[in-house]
């Protein structure tokens, strides 16, 4: 199933590249949604994936396909609304659908590979199949956002391929058979050069840090974001970074009963601390409405950081944090995409009065503000009490006091600039000219916060015990 999967989305995107025609578009994405939702039934239902020395589906890697999957489907229907709204070209439509299949199926590869030298490959292929996304309009700024992404992106996953071999240079003398998370389960134990080890970890996690957004390599997405057409912006801003949690959580994993698990976890306590920190001052002098929630992004990667780092429940407060992540911020980058359409603008100053616009939309808005502030019921009013109470009890109260003061400044600023958008003062001409807003294209994205909103409220037990599974291997 895994080959055919692989093999049906190079197939599907050599269509779409070669055979520059509307309906095979529409057919070929059709027949890729499916293929995608089938691959996810299939691991579901726990059938086996063939070539196991490459692949296995555990848990974590179930959960976030499943999101994947999910975001997937969601941002090829708005990709096909974006796209209707432009005068592009026929063959400039068939690269930018090509790409997308190429993105999905990539970070699908990261998601079930056991081997860690296959993740590295798929992870690597996000970047090549991602620039032509990040460029697709076309302007200067896209351009330099895209030279800027494949230079920063391939410098850092240089720098955990170097990690990657030296973690395979510290087992020598192990009885291993293959190079796969599965088969080093326990090797580390003993390990006696610490040195060799903590080198390892660092290199890989700044450099699958240009992935998951978090510092110092989160700049990149930050460019990819504002310039990127918002569909793809919402790919970026939840699975792509999902791809670099799952990576680094996986080697902290690998490494978590070895002599290095309280050194990682400072390494990540800082990293996560200076992500907050530096998503809270870009935010507060920040313009732009794509690069305000793409720092919103940052700073939930670094809370997400900080909880691996803290341990204990906090380890469930970081992936379930994620799934609420997932479904709310794809919702507000569709959004977001309606709203430079109607204003033509991403400058936040020239942004007002939008629920008098689109109402539906106004709602999703209010709605995206509740969850992303953590106000009760948002899921992450749950996985940050659990984040805080970890951190209390562990004995990092400064560094707890130093965060809530600095999501402090984050709902402050997100109030300011959401409440603005939607009851601000809006141009007469603009409310009788503009773009009239068809209100069915907000309900996928309702229906995803819904589903957020539902998941916080009252989880589902099967989800539970996927969280639980997906940390089974880690210390007690």
């Amino acid at each position: 199933m895994i080959l055919i999967y692989f093999i049906s989305a190079i197939i599907i995107g050599a269509l779409l590249a070669l055979l520059k025609q509307k309906l095979v578009q529409y057919i070929a994405m059709s027949v890729f949604v499916v293929e995608q939702l089938l691959l996810n039934i299939y691991l579901i239902m726990g059938c086996k994936t063939g070539f196991a020395d490459y692949f296995k589906v555990d848990s974590l890697g179930i959960i976030f396909l499943t999101l994947l999957s999910v975001v997937s489907v969601t941002t090829i229907i708005q990709s096909f609304v974006y796209l209707s709204k432009r005068n592009d070209t026929i063959a400039h439509r068939s690269y930018y659908l090509a790409s997308m299949v190429f993105f999905i199926a990539s970070m699908t590869g990261v998601f079930i590979s056991d081997h860690i030298g296959v993740m590295w490959i798929f992870a690597e292929t996000t970047s090549l199949s991602i620039a032509l996304l990040i460029y697709h309009e076309r302007t200067s700024e896209a351009i330099e956002a895209t030279w800027k992404y494949i230079f920063v992106s391939t410098i850092g996953l240089s720098f955990s391929f170097i990690g990657i071999l030296l973690l395979d240079i510290s087992i020598s003398g192990f009885d291993v058979s293959m190079f796969t998370f599965s088969e080093l389960q326990g090797v580390f134990i003993n390990i006696r050069n610490e040195l060799m080890l903590q080198l390892s970890f660092l290199l890989i996690v700044i450099g699958f840090s240009v992935k998951m957004g978090l510092f110092p390599l989160h700049t990149v997405c930050i460019d990819a974001h504002s310039v990127a057409p918002s569909p793809v912006s919402a790919m970026v801003s939840t699975s792509l970074m999902n791809v670099g949690f799952v990576a680094i959580f996986r080697f902290y994993t690998l490494l978590s009963h070895s002599p290095l698990a309280e050194w990682m976890s400072k390494v990540l306590i800082i990293l996560g601390g200076l992500s907050v920190l530096v998503a809270a001052i870009y935010m507060v002098k920040v313009k732009n409405i794509k690069r305000l929630i793409a720092y919103s992004s940052v700073e939930n990667m670094g809370l997400t950081a900080l909880a691996i780092g803290v341990g204990g429940i906090a380890w469930f407060a970081a992936i379930f944090h994620l799934i609420i992540h997932t479904l709310v911020k794809s919702g507000i980058f569709y959004q977001i995409g309606q709203i430079i359409r109607f204003y033509k603008t991403k400058k936040v100053y020239y942004l007002g009065g939008y629920f008098s616009v689109n109402p539906l939309g106004g709602i999703v808005l209010i709605l995206a503000f509740i969850m992303l502030s953590g106000i009760p019921p948002s899921g992450f009013f749950f996985s940050e009490f659990m984040l805080f109470s970890s951190m209390f009890s562990g004995g990092y109260v400064v560094v707890a006091v130093i965060v809530m003061l600095l999501l402090c400044f984050i709902i402050y600023t997100l109030a300011k600039y959401f409440f603005k958008i939607l009851f601000g003062q809006i141009d007469p001409d603009l409310l009788e000219k503009g773009e009239k807003i068809s209100k069915w294209e907000s309900v996928p994205q309702l229906l995803l916060l819904l589903v957020a909103l539902y998941i916080s409220i009252a989880p589902p037990p099967f989800l539970l015990e996927l969280i639980r599974n997906a940390l089974i291997t880690l210390p007690k």
